[in-house]
């Protein structure tokens, strides 16, 4: 999704003693670190809902391991929540851009 958006993909699955980033993606100068919440039901809730204030404060922490190890040319970070939510016709994504 990010591609078509003209993003380039920087990492995936990107891991260190923290935890874990699901993706960074890159366009011009502002790096993205996106958050991906997968749903398969409504019970507990939309992905966006399960990124809570410690979560937030967990991934704060990952993006600067990230940027410590990480040479860009970027001047400007962003969080984004990836909502997903596998329903019968296949999935459907929404990007909360800016998320926190």
């Amino acid at each position: 999704m990010y591609e078509r958006r003209g993003y380039r993909r920087i990492a995936r699955n990107w891991r260190c003693a923290v935890g874990e980033l699901d993706l960074v993606v890159q366009r011009g100068g502002t790096l993205v670190f996106c958050e991906v919440k997968t749903r398969t039901g409504m019970a507990f809730g939309g992905g966006y809902e399960a990124v809570t204030w410690s979560k937030r404060r967990k991934l704060r922490q990952l993006a600067d391991a990230f940027l410590q190890s990480y040479r860009s040319h970027a001047v400007l970070t962003r969080f984004d929540v990836a909502s997903v939510w596998l329903g019968p016709r296949g999935p459907d994504v929404e990007i909360f851009e800016d998320a926190f």
